[in-house]
């Protein structure tokens, strides 16, 4: 999880992009080196028809990037969508900010508090606007009856319905972070009780906690392929060298049903002697492949402050998302494009 009140700029290290098709399905091929982002965390970007969207908070407001290639992030310039009110419960340390389109309407999730981390609650933006760049205009709180601590929320659509998952305490005080699920009735409302869908249980998800620093399950992504709907998690404390991804999986029709999430005993993905500490992922399919963007700290010890941000591609096996092992920094990844590309500039309409 975010532990600033913002990001820093985004550095990207990119090498050219070739404009000659991969292959006769009309496809380009980009080549960049990892990090891809030299500071930030909780990376989020998604994908609208031909245009990328990455969504972050920096020096008190929340802003967004929209390009066809990652190369032109460096030379496209960032959005300010929603500054941040000078005091108030939701103008200090926002955290995590996810960008979505919902019926055809655009909305930002994010945590916020009022400079106290105990009040760390979930909040909503929503635009007036066709386009994620402008319009936007602070909607509510995103809370359960209980309102207790709440961050990384994020949404997902299940047969017609809509879900909203986050990371909260049980009670008052900071023990574990839980990950819970509660239907929406729209989506700026929850209109369910919450419902606890996982806990720290496994010893990798107990890593760098003790007395005075609790366990960790936060920053749920959701992935859905094939009839199957899986919640990709971050386990471990963010500051310890241990913060890997873990895997639950609906088993069943009804996600309000906990016994119905079934969660994998091992990480599905986790550091090496390289990439320190891999976690709170998004995830992007282009040119017909997936993508997994995540943070990750180049050394042992560097804390949050050393957080990068980091793309591979994974694949699936036997119906479930394969993520392997964080490449290092001396490989090089592709990146694919169809050629149907909007001209750089120009805003995609769905």
């Amino acid at each position: 999880m975010t532990r600033f009140a913002f990001f820093l700029p985004f550095i990207l290290t990119l090498t050219a992009c070739s404009d000659r098709p991969k292959n006769a399905q009309g496809q380009l091929l980009e080549v960049v080196i990892n990090p891809i982002v030299e500071r930030g965390a909780d990376p989020w970007i998604i994908k609208q028809d031909s245009l990328f969207h990455y969504c972050y908070s920096e020096g008190g407001a929340i802003h967004v990037k929209s390009v066809g290639k990652f190369s032109e992030l460096n030379e496209t310039e960032a959005h300010m969508i929603w500054q941040a009110p000078d005091s108030g419960a939701y103008s200090r340390e926002m955290w995590a900010p996810e960008l979505h389109k919902i019926d055809s309407k655009w909305y930002v999730y994010f945590a916020a508090d009022d400079g106290e981390n105990k009040n760390h609650r979930m909040h909503v933006l929503s635009s007036s606007s066709d386009i994620p760049h402008t319009g936007f205009s602070y909607t509510g709180k995103v809370s359960d009856d209980t309102d207790k601590w709440a961050i990384d929320g994020t949404v997902f659509t299940l047969n017609g319905k809509i879900y909203f998952v986050w990371s909260g305490w049980e009670a008052e005080v900071n023990e574990a972070q839980h990950l819970y699920i509660a239907e929406m009735s729209s989506p700026t409302q929850i209109s369910s009780q919450r419902v606890k869908i996982s806990s720290p249980e496994f010893e990798w998800e107990k890593r760098g906690s003790s007395e005075e620093l609790p366990t960790i399950n936060e920053g749920p992504q959701v992935l859905q392929k094939g009839g199957r709907t899986f919640i990709v998690y971050s386990a471990s404390g963010s500051w310890s060298n241990d913060y890997c991804l873990g895997l639950l999986e609906l088993k069943g029709g009804d996600p309000m049903l906990p016994e119905l999430w079934e969660k994998s005993e091992k990480p599905v993905f986790s550091g090496t002697e390289q990439v320190i500490s891999p976690g709170h992922a998004s995830f992007i399919i282009s040119g017909g492949q997936d993508y997994i963007v995540y943070h990750a700290m180049p050394v042992k010890g560097g804390g949050w402050a050393s957080r990068q941000v980091r793309i591979q591609p994974f694949s699936w096996k036997e119906g479930m998302p394969y993520f392997g092992l964080p490449v290092g920094n001396e490989v090089e990844v592709k990146i694919e494009y169809f050629t149907n590309q909007l001209t750089p500039g120009k805003h995609a309409q769905r």
